[in-house]
């Protein structure tokens, strides 16, 4: 049993296009975000823009200590030493990873070791509840409030009840969870990801999405 505030939700990275868009539509949706970042004083501008109290602003290893759930939002490059400083404070804590292992000179997915980089962030932090997501929505979309949302995120992991909870998440930002299997198959969301950026840019869009059709 950890001590941190109940319900609480950390954005590691929520400085990023993606953290900010979370926060946003977590913010609206009620949920009590904290705001994660190396440099505090950018996390409080970003809280700010997000419409968040400046309170919600923290360095990461702060809002990870205090959160339940830990977004983590950060670029593929700073991905592993991450992990390697929050590691210990991500014991128990539900730990959604929405990076993608996106080579940018390559303009294509690199699994490093054959793995994803939620496998390896479970690897990294063994006694976290690592659930995979959100690798095909859209930032943009997410972090502009007056456009509707589209696509399904899709979620993968191998704790059904963190799984479950980080789906309940998904539907009260107005998304619908779809459980896309164990952890291991976080692989082909990361295709998938790298799939999507390559159509963004062939078809001059940046909210391009995934939807599981004929799911009741």
């Amino acid at each position: 049993m950890t001590d941190h505030a109940a319900g609480a939700i950390a954005i590691i990275g929520g400085t990023g296009h993606l953290g900010l868009g979370l926060a946003r539509r977590l913010g609206r949706s009620g949920a009590r975000v904290l705001i994660g970042s190396r440099d505090a004083s950018r996390a409080h501008v970003v809280a700010a823009s997000a419409g968040l109290d400046a309170a919600a602003a923290r360095a990461n290893p702060d809002a990870a200590h205090e959160a339940d759930v830990v977004f983590l939002t950060v670029p593929f490059e700073g991905h592993e030493a991450m992990l390697r400083a929050l590691g210990p404070l991500l014991e128990g804590k539900i730990v959604v990873d929405t990076t993608v292992s996106y080579d940018r000179q390559a303009r294509a997915v690199v699994l490093v070791d054959g793995m994803s980089a939620a496998e390896r962030a479970h690897r990294l932090a063994p006694g976290a509840r690592v659930v995979s997501g959100f690798h095909t929505i859209s930032s943009e979309m997410l972090a502009d409030l007056e456009r509707p949302l589209h696509g399904d995120v899709l979620l993968c992991g191998d704790d059904a009840d963190a799984k479950n909870r980080v789906g309940t998440i998904v539907r009260d930002i107005g998304l619908r969870p779809v459980d896309a299997g164990a952890l291991v198959q976080s692989r082909l969301l990361e295709q998938l990801a790298g799939l999507l950026l390559g159509l963004n840019r062939r078809y001059k869009k940046k909210d391009l999405g995934i939807a599981i059709v004929g799911l009741d």
